[in-house]
């Protein structure tokens, strides 16, 4: 049998996602080009892999069975890539990281200048995508590694093949007007109750895992102004229509005229990267990995001084 990688990872996706439509656009192609490779890798192996169900495929028993050693097989070649980056000791190439907004815009300029000091031959090319949204783009190897949060009310997904690394924890602080009458350092998350809020809509995890504090503590949050701009939430409560629940990630330009509260008991996320287990162990990713922490502790010393 005279089988090719890029059949093996048609192969596999077509099996993760399930049709040829979404195998093309997931893997770039065309669905025509899907089915001729598909049709090429039915015709090396000798026996049909998939059968026609409508307008779908379904996998025959030899089609499951070599879906199942084409993940292996795929993982195998990772694990031979890193190997050999390992052998070669140098930090080199080119890595696909995704990050989400609040890291884009602080934790990300620092990490890009600290590689590069550091390790001239690594690229990094980022994209940006939504946390929830990474781990099967990852798992297909589109990515190298993501960012991603894991809230306390909604654990994030454990998966076989994806290691999570936690980078740090990332509080909510109350961000109000200077002439509000809550003083701090630490105020009830009780007293916001009646009051109007700016905060995520509660259909993202992070509109969620403050819905879900705010019925902890008692009542049911007013939010008068749903926005996934965390910004824009800043200039909101400027201009006196509402506070906002603000993780830290969120508060690196704040307007004048604010304060920023800690909360009782305290809101919190987790920042963690997430990478195929395949990968691990390559030393570009461990940069990536060693770049974000130390980018993280440099950052609090600043806010801590």
């Amino acid at each position: 049998m005279d089988l090719t990688l890029q059949q093996l990872r048609m192969l596999r996706e077509l099996a993760d996602v399930g049709t040829i439509a979404a195998t093309a656009q997931s893997l770039g192609y065309t669905p025509s080009a899907v089915s001729q490779q598909l049709s090429a890798l039915e015709r090396a192996v000798g026996q049909p892999l998939l059968e026609r169900v409508g307008r779908n495929v379904r996998f025959t028993d030899a089609g499951r069975v070599l879906a199942d050693h084409a993940r292996t097989v795929l993982d195998q070649v990772e694990a031979a890539h890193t190997a050999l980056e390992q052998v070669a000791a140098q930090v080199r190439g080119e890595i696909a990281v995704a990050v989400f907004e609040s890291v884009a815009s602080t934790l990300l300029p620092a990490m890009l200048t600290l590689l590069g000091a550091r390790h001239p031959e690594l690229r990094l090319r980022t994209r940006q995508m939504e946390p929830h949204a990474v781990l099967d783009v990852l798992a297909r190897g589109e990515l190298d590694i993501a960012f991603t949060i894991d809230y306390p009310h909604a654990p994030a997904p454990q998966r076989d093949d994806i290691v999570r690394y936690t980078v740090t924890d990332d509080d909510f602080r109350l961000v109000v007007a200077a002439d509000d009458p809550l003083r701090g350092p630490r105020v009830p998350l009780s007293s916001l109750s009646g009051r109007p809020m700016i905060a995520e809509p509660p259909g993202t995890s992070c509109g969620q895992c403050i819905l879900v504090a705010c019925r902890a503590a008692g009542f049911e949050p007013d939010l008068v102004h749903q926005l996934e701009d965390y910004t824009t939430a800043l200039h909101l409560v400027a201009a006196g229509h509402g506070s906002a629940l603000v993780p830290d990630l969120g508060l690196e330009a704040v307007p004048p005229g604010l304060r920023v509260l800690d909360t009782d008991p305290p809101v919190q996320r987790t920042i963690q990267l997430a990478y195929r287990c395949g990968s691990a162990d390559r030393p570009a990713i461990r940069a990536v990995r060693d770049a974000a922490v130390e980018v993280v502790g440099v950052r609090r010393l600043r806010q801590a001084g």
